[in-house]
């Protein structure tokens, strides 16, 4: 079974928050509140973060899906620092990587 995807175009914080948002678009699967994002660190681990919320953003000639991550104040700094933007990104039901 293919593991849904997700395109990140865009990675920001809304003040007030505790949400890491990751702004894109689903390119394959459904998606839902629940499921866990995974962000390859290396060839043998990953980052990952539960999903929040799913909401829409307006942008010109659109609008972007974001999925609203929760993370953690003590990783915050790590996902600020990652370089995700135009990466596609698997999308699990239970936090498990597809083999």
């Amino acid at each position: 079974m293919l593991m849904p995807k997700f395109l990140v175009k865009d990675t920001f914080e809304i003040s007030g928050r505790p949400q890491f948002i990751v702004a894109g678009s689903i390119v394959e699967g459904d998606i839902n509140a629940g499921m866990v994002v995974h962000v390859p660190v290396n060839s043998d681990s990953n980052i990952k973060a539960r999903i929040h919320s799913i909401e829409l953003a307006p942008r010109q000639g659109g609008e972007d899906v974001c999925l609203c991550l929760d993370v953690g104040p003590e990783t915050i700094k790590i996902w600020r620092l990652l370089n995700i933007d135009d990466e596609t990104l698997e999308v699990s039901r239970d936090g498990v990587e597809a083999m």
